[in-house]
């Protein structure tokens, strides 16, 4: 095997690239080599194997085989002289018996070729006597440029292969020059890289010396700053809260100024209602004494004409009894009655109250009684309103009033009842402050009551 020469001491980006086209033009060059050799191989084949075809038949060979003779004997020899030529690029020297290989091979499919050419008179006497020239030379040609172009493509790939390690050793030399260019380069990048960085931490480290200096710095004057205005704070606290007691302290003062001017005056409008409800109430006394005292006279004049009807209808009674086996339509036909009469206005008299005793044991008459009866149920009436009025005045003012239909069924009435009553309590609690000061009193002393 053929040592590459040493490569150059420092190779150029030009010779590298010279180096690379070398080797592409001589790969070009090896297929081509081999692609021709191929191409003549297959054409002589195909020129061969009709004489070698007719040859095998003449030598009485079966015709089914006599064709296969001339394409085995051609590929062996092709195989041997593409095999000898492919590995000789690779420093391979065939030895023996690839020499008589491609030998035999070529010199059998000569003579099978030529065969006729060498002896035309079918006569086998050694040395031909009366041989074809022209017939040799033609089918002469294509074997041994076979067999030739199979031996000089050896040589052909042989000088490629040296050339090819020689440019490779230019190529190899051009890359690891590359490759320590940059290794250098990026130990050169590395060490400004780690220079740049121990700069760059240094000045982190300064800056960072810095900032914290400042921040310290900054955070004694936040502290003195805070201090300061915490006691500001506290002196505007101070301040404030003596401000707020004092305004508390008048707000109480004239609260309970209010308070106190507030009870007087509901005091004085409690005791002025007290009083004009007693002087109404002696005035209905007096009044209704009045009209007791006139009926019960009416009723002393018209006695004894009670007591007179009422021995005749005793006197009448009896003598019904007495005539118990009448009918009763009789019974009435002889009663002392007036015809007149007729008998449903005798029992509507029947039916009228009788008199009742007055105070003094006097008997007064049923009209008498009834005008009492008036005056006490109005009164009643009155009674009645009063209280519902306030009642209705101090549940709204405690936020507790029911429906008017709930209000007034407590007093056993109807809505539109309870809603004049409702009407009257908020007329009172804006015209009358008397009475707005009585239901205020009220409502908190029923809140008092609930809450205890």
């Amino acid at each position: 095997m053929t040592t590459a020469p040493a490569a150059p001491t420092t190779v150029t980006n030009e010779e590298a690239a010279k180096a690379r086209a070398s080797i592409a033009d001589l790969e070009r060059t090896e297929r081509l080599v081999t692609s021709v050799l191929v191409v003549l191989g297959i054409g002589g084949l195909i020129v061969t194997a009709v004489n070698v075809t007719q040859f095998a038949l003449d030598h009485h060979v079966h015709w089914t085989i006599a064709w296969m003779l001339d394409p085995l004997v051609s590929i062996s020899l092709l195989a041997g002289l593409f095999i000898d030529g492919k590995l000789s690029a690779h420093g391979y020297k065939p030895g023996g018996w690839p020499f008589i290989l491609r030998w035999f091979a070529g010199l059998t499919t000569w003579l099978m070729n030529c065969w006729e050419s060498l002896y035309p008179d079918a006569e086998f006497t050694g040395w031909p006597k009366n041989a074809d020239p022209a017939g040799l030379l033609l089918h002469s040609a294509i074997p041994f440029l076979v067999i030739g172009l199979a031996e000089a493509a050896a040589g052909y790939r042989r000088f490629c292969t040296r050339r090819k390690a020689q440019y490779a050793v230019t190529i190899t030399a051009y890359k690891e020059q590359e490759e320590a260019r940059r290794r250098t380069a990026a130990a050169e990048r590395k060490r400004a890289e780690e220079a740049r960085q121990a700069t760059a931490e240094e000045e982190r480290k300064r800056a960072a010396d810095l900032a914290a200096e400042e921040k310290r710095a900054a955070i004694e004057a936040e502290k003195a700053r805070s201090a300061a205005e915490a006691k500001a704070r506290e002196i505007r606290a101070t301040e404030e809260a003596e401000a707020r007691k004092a305004e508390r302290e008048r707000l109480d003062a004239e609260a309970r100024s209010q308070r106190e001017a507030e009870a007087r005056l509901q005091q004085a409008r409690i005791d002025r209602e007290n009083a004009e409800h007693q002087a109404e109430l002696d005035r209905q006394r007096i009044e209704a004494e009045t009209r007791a005292e006139a009926a019960r006279i009416r009723a002393k004049a018209e006695a004894d004409a009670a007591e007179k009807e009422r021995e005749e209808k005793r006197r009448a009674a009896e003598a019904r009894r007495a005539r118990t086996a009448l009918p009763a339509e009789r019974v009435l036909e002889t009663t002392a009655l007036p015809a007149a009469i007729p008998r449903r206005q005798v029992t509507a008299e029947l039916r009228k109250p009788t008199a009742i005793p007055d105070q003094d044991g006097t008997a007064l008459p049923a009209e008498t009684t009834a005008e009492v009866d008036d005056v006490r149920g109005a009164e009643a009436k009155r009674k009645q309103i009063e209280d519902a009025t306030f009642e209705a005045a101090v549940l709204v003012f405690m936020g507790a009033a029911p429906t008017r239909r709930d209000f007034a069924s407590r007093y056993g009435r109807g809505e539109t009842w309870g809603r004049d009553r409702y009407a009257d309590a908020e007329r009172l609690m804006n015209d009358d402050a008397d009475y707005a000061a009585r239901v205020l009193a009220a409502a908190e002393q029923r809140t008092a009551a609930t809450t205890t």
